[in-house]
């Protein structure tokens, strides 16, 4: 797996496609995931295009957050940047979930470096609140004290276990996951921890989201709990111009769960704006 250096961090990464000659897409995971839950979409991407996927803080191989202070979008932001500058300077990105609220930072503070921009129910829990979805910023508030009363407790896996089955839509999802894979979210309790802490602290306003244009693709599992639902819709409330599509039979976790359907999507989307 690649790496680079980005201020004494080291940053792994995967890469897949066209080498230096396809036009370059930048894929963000989730919050507490990895580049691994793109491997799907980029073997697929990859045939047309050049795909870099990096692991963000304390995710993956990448080194955890150094601080000072928690984690916020912002340093996820320049970590993604620095990868894109290495990497020839502006890219086709994608963003799923905690990285769609990365990708939307980028939107934001660096438009120079998008080419085009794919969302995938991202997150903006304050936005929410303020536009008084109170419903929807309940739901996600409700999975997240949940989350950080059992980790308060030493119960990690009961943590989990609402926050898994939640986003997979489903009250079975936890208990068919193998006893590696539960092994593994329990060790991510910290990183998580730090994704609710940005996620509370998300700076994006509706000015931001204004800006954004045909430039943008929405997509949005079919069956998205209330919270994302409702921040999709806020989006294309906001910015009319950018493109909404639903991913028939999908849940949030649709890069993992209907690869084929998203990657379809991203490739149609990026080839539009390369006419």
């Amino acid at each position: 797996m690649p790496t680079f250096t980005y201020q004494g961090i080291t940053v792994h990464y995967t890469e897949t496609g066209l080498g230096r000659v396809g036009p370059l897409v930048v894929l963000i995971h989730s919050g507490s995931n990895s580049a691994a839950q793109w491997d799907g979409v980029a073997a697929q991407l990859g045939e047309r295009h050049r795909v870099l996927a990096p692991d963000l803080y304390n995710c993956g191989g990448t080194s955890p957050w150094p601080g000072p202070g928690p984690l916020t979008f912002d340093a996820e932001t320049q970590l993604v940047r620095a990868l894109i500058a290495r990497a020839g300077g502006s890219a086709h990105l994608v963003g799923h979930s905690f990285g769609g609220g990365v990708a939307l930072r980028i939107a934001a503070l660096a438009r120079e470096a998008l080419l085009s921009l794919t969302l995938i129910e991202p997150p903006g829990y304050p936005l929410l609140r303020d536009a008084g979805h109170e419903e929807a910023y309940a739901d996600y508030a409700g999975v997240r004290d949940a989350f950080l009363a059992a980790v308060g407790r030493g119960d990690h896996a009961a943590a989990w276990q609402g926050f898994i089955d939640h986003y997979h839509g489903r009250g079975d999802a936890w208990a068919g996951l193998s006893e590696r894979v539960r092994a593994k979210l329990v060790a991510r309790s910290p990183t998580q921890i730090g994704v609710y802490q940005a996620q509370d602290s998300n700076p994006t306003t509706l000015a931001d989201i204004a800006r954004l244009g045909e430039e943008t693709l929405l997509l949005q599992g079919e069956h998205a709990a209330i919270a994302e639902r409702s921040f999709c819709a806020l989006i294309t409330a906001t910015a009319p111009a950018c493109r909404s599509i639903i991913i028939a039979g999908a849940g949030h976790m649709s890069p993992i769960s209907h690869a084929q359907e998203v990657a379809e999507a991203i490739d149609a989307h990026i080839s539009a704006r390369q006419l």
